[in-house]
């Protein structure tokens, strides 16, 4: 079932159709969605369980924003001559469409639902360009080793972000799942490097959002790169920051042509994300300008609610993702801020850090246009290491790939920290971060110390669980009983299935409980207790 409706939610998401380059593309702002058949009582109709099990346990309610569009208006906007539809946004209720010429604008702009249209265009960034010809040798690198795990070359920026202590007790993003965001996945499909990844089936799907279909191996190297910060598993050559991780490959940025507007791709990108379900979102991509010098982004636009692609990363974390993106590679250039989506205020925007753990030359700045603090985090992006396309491996500059080593480890500490929400994981660590008491425009909060506060949540395996407030719950998985055990009185605790219904209410009155479950469905529930000082909530795993 679940993979059916994952099918039905690509065919919702994916592109519907292209155009030759020289058609013009214009977004097309729809006032309401009134009409629409979807109904937020029934999520599961455009969410996935695992997206709706993310809503329940972290509260985050299912309103109006994660309804698709109303059907309707794309159909009568698309009967329009010479009128084709490129994409639709539910987040920012509209569509992307191709014309031959502004003779269909007039039609489109007196349809009663439509707020607006206006041109877009193909955004300029500059990509990182690696040599990949300079490579060193990993046994040199692997006797520098000192720590559980063979890091080879990503040894030392592992030990910056002090991760190899959360590694050693087994969080290595088991059971998280990440979405990579980028100009392409080159030679992922063969390179021993990702072996691993591949072979126990932890790359989920690929999509690219640039041309259409699935695949995304044949393209840049960029996104390849930025991967192996994190999925990377060759002890004594590179171990990523969180190689045990699940993960989505989207393709979002075309750098060879004028196709589609990448900000688009990537809002498209980014709701198809939510609606499976994933964790965290990792781009290494950022928009300054245009092909079109007049719709030039300006420092003024900085505010993180002006360009779509930061309007749609807030959405993304207000739905409870954990979004990273790299601050820049600007500074000392005509734009030395940071670029589109680094402003949004909701995310983590990363910046770079060399050796000595001090920022780099070019790692992009702030603040942004209306006052706040950027980046936000920093790790190594000066001579960081990464798996190159042709099974080497090379010390590269950039923000991109200080942003996914970051992203790696900070999904390995909420892998710790599951009870916490993806705005208090970025405000954890900014507080256990080198810059923490004193934070400036450049390194922002700092490096964090990843393994700064004793973990929540034992690794995947553990069949014990222990939380704050005394709380175990076991076994997990379960079958036909699960346990309770606190050392405080429960009061009530409640059973919902994983897409919000409850199943099960009991008033304990007791430090311990029972829970018959031998006639529950198989799958995931979430476990809400209430005691007299507060109240937590568990997942647990029902299996044969």
């Amino acid at each position: 079932m679940e993979k059916n409706k994952l099918n039905l939610l690509m065919l919702c998401t994916v592109v519907l159709s292209f155009t030759g380059f020289s058609q013009a593309k214009y977004w097309v702002k729809f006032k309401n969605k009134t009409g629409t058949p979807y109904v937020t009582s029934n999520p599961s109709a455009f969410l996935s369980n695992k997206a709706i099990f993310r809503r329940t346990f972290y509260n985050i309610p299912i309103d109006v924003v994660d309804l698709p569009v109303n059907p309707s208006y794309v159909s009568q906007v698309d009967v329009i001559t010479n009128v084709t539809i490129l994409y639709v946004s539910k987040w920012l209720n509209g569509c992307v469409i191709s014309i031959p010429n502004t003779a269909p604008l007039a039609a489109i702009n007196a349809l009663p639902f439509v707020q607006s249209s206006g041109q877009v265009n193909r955004y300029k960034i500059d990509l990182v360009k690696v040599d990949e010809s300079v490579s060193s040798n990993p046994l040199e690198l692997a006797k520098q080793s000192s720590s559980g795990y063979n890091y080879g070359g990503a040894l030392h920026q592992t030990k910056q972000l002090n991760l190899d202590c959360l590694h050693n007790q087994g969080y290595r993003g088991q059971d998280m799942t990440i979405a990579v965001m980028d100009a392409g996945f080159k030679n992922v499909n063969i390179n021993p490097v990702f072996d691993s990844v591949r072979n126990r089936g932890g790359i989920l799907g690929t999509i690219d959002f640039v041309t259409g279909g699935t695949s995304v191996y044949e393209d840049d190297s960029h996104g390849a790169l930025a991967f192996s910060c994190m999925a990377a598993l060759k002890p004594g050559f590179i171990i990523g920051s969180a190689p045990l991780a699940n993960y989505w490959l989207f393709r979002t940025e075309d750098v060879s042509t004028e196709t589609i507007s990448e900000e688009y791709n990537w809002i498209r990108a980014a709701e198809f994300a939510d609606s499976v379900g994933v964790d965290v979102i990792t781009t290494s991509l950022g928009y300054t300008t245009f092909d079109n010098v007049s719709q030039n982004h300006n420092m003024s636009q900085l505010d993180g609610k002006t360009a779509p692609m930061s309007i749609a990363a807030n959405i993304a974390a207000r739905k409870g993702i954990l979004v990273l993106n790299s601050a820049g590679n600007g500074n000392g250039s005509s734009w030395p801020k940071i670029g589109i989506p680094a402003d949004a205020d909701s995310i983590c925007a990363v910046g770079a850090i060399d050796s000595l753990s001090n920022v780099t030359f070019f790692s992009s700045i702030g603040p942004t246009s209306d006052g706040r603090i950027k980046p936000d985090l920093c790790a190594r992006g000066g001579n960081a290491w990464v798996a190159t396309t042709s099974g080497g491996i090379a010390p590269v500059n950039g923000t991109s790939f200080s942003c996914p080593i970051l992203a790696g480890a900070m999904t390995c500490f909420w892998q710790g920290h599951k009870a916490y929400r993806n705005v208090k994981v970025i405000d954890t660590l900014k507080s256990k971060a080198t810059f923490s008491n004193n934070p400036n425009n450049s390194i922002g909060w700092g490096v964090p110390n990843i393994c700064s506060i004793p973990v929540i949540n034992p690794p995947v395996g553990i069949k014990q669980v222990k939380n704050d407030l005394g709380l175990s719950v076991w076994p997990n998985p379960a079958n036909t009983l699960i346990q309770l055990q606190s050392n405080q009185i429960i009061e009530r605790v409640e059973v919902y299935n994983a897409i919000g219904t409850l199943v099960e209410t009991q008033f304990a009155k007791s430090n311990q409980t029972k829970i018959l479950t031998d006639s529950w469905a198989r799958g995931t529930y979430l476990i809400k207790v209430q005691t007299v000082n507060g109240t937590t909530v568990k997942k647990v795993l029902l299996v044969e």
